[in-house]
């Protein structure tokens, strides 16, 4: 038995304090891969009940989810601009607000609108730095051909995205200005942006921009989550939910889990929890940056854990249990020698609700 445990009331706790910050500004909530692992089903009447009325999604199939799910009234960014004839589909089937980052793909999606007799309301992303979508803020031409001369799209909206706000905030404040000025221009050619927006999570928490234009673009901090440094006053959920499906005792010396990088060293009472990486516990996103700086950013984490020796826990009955040995792709070992409970007892531990595949269960509370 395994499922993951999402509280309600922290889910609002942390809208109520992304509201607080960004003022005046719109909230989007940006539910990519899954709504962040919290679940689409699951979240979207929270955000209705809390009046959250822009979503934002990375895939178009996601987007029609959203529509079967109720949401008839939201209007729902695509954050991937395509030229794709099958995501433009989607899009067009959705009612959807695309993401138009490229000549090629306001053509195409232009196209396709014109040929089914709509018209298609977009967002014109700029690529102010993260190199992803968009165009170049030198691209003015390019630009306002969007709005001049492709009846069948509305413009809505215009925006960017920050590479490095949970670590450069002068970096970010830059990119913040380049934006601003690329609108400033389409305004002086003579067309209306409509609304702006390019403050992510971390630049909401941490950056200190001047302003957050008409909207933030918040996913992580949804679920208590945030990359950036500081107090966030969010609080996080995503907990794992198990129980204990055998307890044994081991002799002194005996080795725990691959590469027996735990020996006992008395007669030791564990408990065996049918619950490993596969379940998203115990992971952590890869390290893919080998840049010199990051290697030794790399190395001096490492080198702190060793001196502070950092054990990890779960609860087990309410009560803090030991993880030795590694943590295996369907198991987990903890010490129960100072814990008296059955097979059966429930474990909790805590997880990012992101690395959680689908597979498992979400429970709502």
């Amino acid at each position: 038995m395994k499922y993951l445990l999402i509280e309600t009331d922290k889910i609002i706790s942390n809208i109520e304090r992304i509201r607080e910050l960004a003022g005046d500004a719109e909230f989007i909530a940006v539910l990519k891969a899954n709504a962040y692992g919290m679940g689409l089903k699951e979240i979207y009447p929270i955000l209705r009940q809390c009046g959250v009325r822009k979503l934002a999604v990375t895939e178009p199939e996601d987007a029609i989810k959203l529509r079967h799910l109720g949401a008839e009234e939201e209007e729902i960014l695509i954050l991937r601009s395509t030229a794709c004839p099958e995501d433009i589909e989607k899009i067009l089937e959705a009612c959807a607000t695309a993401s138009v980052g490229s000549y090629d793909a306001a053509v195409a999606l232009s196209g396709m609108a014109e040929q089914r007799g709509v018209s298609c309301d977009v967002h014109i992303k700029i690529d102010t730095g993260m190199g992803r979508y968009g165009f170049e803020p030198g691209e003015l031409e390019r630009i306002t051909s969007v709005f001049g001369y492709m009846p069948s799209l509305n413009v809505t909206g215009m925006y960017t995205h920050f590479p490095c706000a949970y670590l450069d905030a002068a970096k970010t404040r830059e990119q913040h200005q380049k934006f601003v000025q690329v609108t400033e221009a389409v305004r002086k050619a003579g067309f209306d942006p409509g609304m702006l927006h390019d403050a992510n999570t971390a630049a909401l928490f941490s950056c200190g921009l001047d302003s957050t234009l008409d909207a933030v673009r918040i996913g992580s901090a949804i679920s208590g989550r945030t990359t950036a440094k500081g107090v966030s006053g969010l609080k996080r959920t995503g907990i794992l939910c198990s129980e204990i499906s055998e307890i044994r005792w081991l002799p002194k010396g005996h080795g725990v889990g691959y590469g027996s990088v735990f020996v006992t060293k008395k007669p030791t009472k564990l408990g065996i929890i049918p619950v490993g990486t596969a379940d998203g516990f115990g992971v952590e996103k890869a390290r893919d940056s080998f840049r010199f700086r990051d290697c030794i950013r790399y190395a001096l984490s490492d080198l702190s854990r060793i001196f502070r020796r950092r054990n990890q826990y779960v609860t087990v009955d309410g009560k803090k249990a030991r993880i030795v040995g590694h943590i295996g792709t369907t198991h987990t070992t903890v010490d129960l020698s100072n814990i008296d409970c059955h097979i059966g007892a429930s474990v909790r531990m805590e997880v990012s609700p992101m690395f959680v595949p689908d597979t498992v269960e979400r429970r709502y509370e």
